[in-house]
């Protein structure tokens, strides 16, 4: 059974705010993880300091972080990696 998608109020927010370009390369980069989360140009890892966020690339200066529960995937933030190293999960 596929997950259930869940993007948070913030996540929300933060996407509107970003270029159109950016927010058609990160529904690439989706559909791409949602096939493939293992493939290397996304880079998912866990999110420093935090064991349950992961963090993954949309371009070399922008990423996104999500959690993973058993019935869904939860996009939590969305950015420029500064925004994201500072903890803006």
């Amino acid at each position: 059974m596929a997950k259930e998608l869940v993007y948070t109020e913030t996540f929300k927010e933060n996407y509107r705010r970003l270029p159109k370009k950016l927010q058609n390369c990160f529904d690439k980069k989706q559909e791409l993880f949602l096939k493939n989360p293992k493939h290397p140009s996304l880079n998912i890892h866990r999110y420093h300091g935090k064991e349950a966020i992961w963090e993954g690339y949309i371009t070399e200066n922008y990423r996104f972080t999500f959690a993973v529960t058993e019935s869904s995937i939860i996009f939590l933030n969305i950015g420029p990696h500064g925004i994201i190293d500072k903890g803006k999960v």
